[in-house]
């Protein structure tokens, strides 16, 4: 198996337009729950390549669901292309690379309307220091605040782990996501997805799909970052 620097690493994932891109070492996630750990998906595992790309700013500026709907699914299918070309890049360098997207979920609780993802990029993007969860429950960079995708994969090369943020946006006053949360789904710890999939999704009487909400994001103070890139 060949080598290549955490500095090649983002090159090649800057190179292919991402936007952020940040490594924990698997051993970050020994926390998380027992079959939703790297090593559940790819026994090899050794460190986790967390990938970024930021939404334009203007659909939240749109009365119409249209083109936060549209941002949304131009955004998730260009990271999911961009992940997969990644991965062929360090295959082609003698790596092995497991893409892992944000959906489809294997866990689905009917009921509940709560599914999970393989592995929870949110967390993975934290534990890979691109940002920190807000009370919105979205992970917030400090650049781009929480207008962003996520994406990873799980490669069998032992890589240096960026430094996980210090930084904090949420202020012990501040409760806007919460309390203007038109499906009353947060609590400032959690997320009920039920309550937020009941306001936040809608199919059309064509039978188009929209996302109608993001006031999670678009509310938050820090929702387009603190400072320049």
């Amino acid at each position: 198996m060949k080598t290549m620097t955490v500095e090649q690493f983002k090159e090649i994932a800057k190179a292919l337009d991402m936007d952020l891109c940040g490594i924990a070492p698997v051993d970050r996630f020994k926390e998380a729950p027992e079959g939703f750990r790297p090593q559940n998906i790819f026994s090899e595992t050794k460190s986790v390549i967390v990938l970024a790309k930021r939404f334009p700013e203007g659909v939240f500026s749109s009365r119409s669901p249209v083109p936060y709907t549209f941002a949304c699914e131009v955004i998730l299918r260009e990271v999911f292309r961009i992940t997969c070309e990644l991965a062929l890049r360090l295959q082609d360098a003698g790596i092995t690379a497991v893409p892992i997207p944000s959906e489809p979920y294997e866990y689905w609780d009917s009921d509940a309307k709560e599914g999970k993802g393989i592995l929870s990029l949110r967390h993975a993007g934290y534990l890979a220091g691109l940002g920190v969860l807000g009370k919105n429950m979205l992970l917030t960079n400090d650049i781009y605040g929480n207008r962003i995708t996520l994406g990873a994969l799980l490669v069998d090369t032992a890589l240096k782990g960026d430094p996980i943020a210090q930084y904090a946006f949420c202020s012990d006053d501040c409760r806007l996501c919460v309390e203007k949360c038109p499906g009353k789904a947060l609590g400032g710890a959690s997320v009920v997805q039920k309550l937020c999939r009941e306001k936040s999704q809608l199919t059309t009487a064509k039978g188009y799909a929209l996302y109608t909400c993001n006031v999670c994001r678009s509310i938050c103070p820090s929702g387009k970052g603190v400072r320049m890139a």
